[in-house]
């Protein structure tokens, strides 16, 4: 099992993003090993069993050392304003676990 994460990340609210969609810094994506400027993932936020398909997307104009989330899944967190991202390969879907800091 391989999993990678990025350092902590401040999170910002993102109005115009579906809760289908996580946008982080390429430089984050590099940390969990993305190439891709768009991959499909499943999210888990925090260890909540409850998952959703979802797109990571990596944009310039997102700010090193930030996540942007749609506010209704900023509420599935629990949490002020850090997270870390964890990335686990797997066959079909690699798995993104977003967890407090």
């Amino acid at each position: 099992m391989n999993i990678k994460q990025t350092g902590e990340l401040k999170i910002l609210t993102d109005q115009r993003l579906t809760e289908k969609e996580v946008v982080i810094n390429p430089n984050d994506g590099f940390d969990l090993g993305l190439l891709m400027t768009e991959v499909n993932v499943e999210v888990y936020f925090e260890d909540n069993s409850e998952q959703i398909q979802a797109r990571v997307i990596q944009k310039n104009e997102c700010k090193l050392g930030t996540v942007e989330l749609n506010p209704k899944s900023i509420q599935k967190l629990e949490v002020n304003s850090k997270v870390r991202l964890y990335l686990e390969e797997q066959d079909d879907y690699p798995k993104l676990f977003i967890r407090p800091v």
